[in-house]
């Protein structure tokens, strides 16, 4: 596992007891199932962002290929 450090942060009063219930049903302590929260969040975070640039690229890769498909055969008999 990765070094830990601290890491604090404020949150409403209501945020904190559901936290602290879900963590304690769930057999974790409040920092994991934050961390778990935290990781869970950077992850889909950053698959929409795969997905974006996945859906761009694709986009250019249509206009490249498409602009291609009328310059192939001019010149060619």
């Amino acid at each position: 596992m990765d070094e830990l450090i601290a890491f604090s942060f404020r949150i409403p009063k209501l945020l904190a007891m559901g936290t602290a219930a879900a963590a304690k049903e769930l057999g974790l302590s409040k920092s994991e199932y934050a961390r778990r929260a935290i990781e869970d969040l950077n992850h889909r975070v950053m698959q929409d962002r795969i997905a974006a640039l996945s859906q761009r690229l694709a986009a250019e890769s249509a206009a490249a290929a498409h602009s291609m498909e009328a310059s192939s055969a001019d010149g060619l008999k």
